[in-house]
């Protein structure tokens, strides 16, 4: 029988009062009994110092591109961290100079990363597939430019090569309406 059930059904024997105190005690401080290994312990403040990252952004959406945004911004605001973040999938185009305006938020996000240090880079497999060139595509930042590489896979090999660590964002399906 359950811990809690048993200490209820326990403190029913010995009369309300009991039953009373049993309840407190099940609703109290003392909740190590309720969950697995009590309370985990927090650690959502911790920053860690000089990180090394390649994060392959796989986008297929709108959605996605301002998913990588927010995630490369939680990235970024680690003191001394590199950051490079590889975009690459249909979604890409959402960066082109011609869809600026209808994605202005998620691109101004984007290019405020830029200017933070984030170098952003466009797969030219993706760019080309969408029927793009590199001068189609919007540079983010002058001091920090974005620029199209020639692919994403050998792109992320050359950085791991250099000691930086893949990261590789999980996208999650937006629930059937």
């Amino acid at each position: 029988m359950n811990y809690q059930l048993t200490k209820i059904a326990l403190a029913a024997m010995l009369g309300l009062s009991a039953v009373s105190t049993s309840l407190t005690a099940f609703a109290g401080d003392d909740d190590s009994s309720f969950a697995p290994g009590g309370t985990a312990i927090d650690q959502h403040t911790q920053q860690f110092h000089n990180l090394k990252i390649v994060m392959d952004l796989k986008v297929k959406t709108i959605a996605d591109v301002a998913f990588g945004a927010v995630t490369a911004g939680r990235i970024i605001s680690h003191p001394g961290t590199k950051l490079v973040v590889i975009v690459e999938g249909p979604a890409v185009t959402a960066f082109a100079k011609k869809n600026y305006l209808d994605h202005q938020g998620t691109i101004d996000a984007w290019a405020d990363l830029a200017q933070k240090g984030v170098k952003v880079e466009y797969c030219g497999n993706s760019v080309h597939g969408a029927g793009l060139s590199p001068s189609d595509m919007t540079g983010l930042s002058e001091k920090n430019p974005a620029v199209v590489n020639p692919g994403a896979y050998p792109t992320i090999a050359n950085y791991e090569s250099q000691g930086y660590g893949l990261v590789l964002p999980m996208l999650l399906e937006q629930p059937k309406k």
